[in-house]
């Protein structure tokens, strides 16, 4: 089968800037990622997915590509071409043993390894000049590089601090920043021929964006209809007391300041939504059953309202 046009592959336009190829890597990888999609076509798109970025996502091999595809060129042609560097051996394999678990290149490309990125991390190293003023020589092609992929429980980006990976046989502890963004590059100590790219795991009840945090908070048909104080539990641990107001629906969001992913450089710490939902009682005896009619009885219809919703 034909390989797709590399910008179908992602979804993007040829217009696209570096971060929207960026982004959409990351939630296609997310959903076609082996280890996470069980169906039979996952690895291949996978793989079709990283071939796809990893040629995209580097400005001189996109220009090469777009300048091949607009002369008349096929993606089948460009990719067999030589256009694209080498694959490296796999020495390294199965690097973290669980979470995420990829491939250095050279089997099924379940992560991504690109020395001209390598290079931009570590130009200082590799192409320092002579200070006094002596021409600087040409920066030396850099060392093959294997980057893994890493799933880091969101606790630990709220908190930041050392995270143990396994890279072959030898463990390695990763410095992890608070508040790190997702898709971050982070060095690998003892090993200038890895890096790891940081992404959040799927948590059970929180949900980022960006800086701020969010969750739900059940309450009872009573707490909501009467008002109440409710302890809501913070990220970093810890609660504060909302004011739950008389009257309250489902889908109300109370935002509590600052409490999100706390402050990294120059960012500012996010803040924290509660989105309210409604939770009815799973059994009803039947003295709650009867009082629960007798009150309906008195209560507005909260259809009676809306027209379209008229007998």
């Amino acid at each position: 089968m034909s390989a797709r046009d590399y910008y179908e592959v992602l979804s993007v336009p040829r217009s696209a800037k570096a971060d929207e190829i960026r982004r959409a890597h990351r939630k296609l990888a997310m959903q076609f990622h082996p280890d996470r999609n069980k169906e039979k076509s996952a690895a291949a798109r996978f793989s079709e997915i990283q071939q796809a970025y990893e040629v995209l996502s580097d400005e001189e091999k996109r220009r090469k590509y777009d300048e091949f595809i607009r002369l008349g060129g096929s993606t089948d042609a460009f990719a067999s071409g030589g256009a694209q560097p080498g694959h490296e051996s796999g020495a390294d394999r199965d690097p973290f043993g669980g979470a995420w678990r990829g491939q250095q290149r050279g089997g099924d490309p379940w992560t991504r390894a690109d020395s001209d990125s390598f290079e931009t991390i570590f130009s200082d190293v590799f192409s320092r000049g002579n200070r006094r003023g002596a021409a600087r020589p040409q920066r030396e092609r850099a060392r093959p590089h294997m980057e893994f992929e890493l799933a880091v429980p969101l606790e630990k980006i709220i908190r930041g601090g050392k995270h143990a990976v396994t890279i072959g046989t030898t463990r390695h502890e990763l410095d992890i920043p608070v508040g790190v963004e997702d898709g971050t590059l982070v060095s690998v100590p003892g090993r200038l021929d890895a890096v790891v790219r940081v992404h959040a795991d799927a948590h059970p009840w929180l949900t980022r964006d960006e800086q701020d945090l969010s969750y739900d908070l059940p309450l009872s048909i009573v707490e909501a209809t009467l008002g109440a104080s409710i302890d809501a539990p913070l990220p970093a641990g810890g609660s504060a007391t909302l004011k739950i107001p008389p009257g309250t629906a489902s889908g109300k969001k109370m935002r509590l300041p600052g409490k999100g992913i706390p402050a990294s450089g120059d960012k500012p710490a996010g803040d924290l939504y509660v989105v309210v939902q409604i939770v009815p009682p799973k059994e009803v005896s039947a003295l709650v059953s009867s009082l629960l009619k007798e009150i309906g009885g008195n209560l507005e219809n909260p259809r009676a309202r809306l027209a379209h919703l008229r007998p």
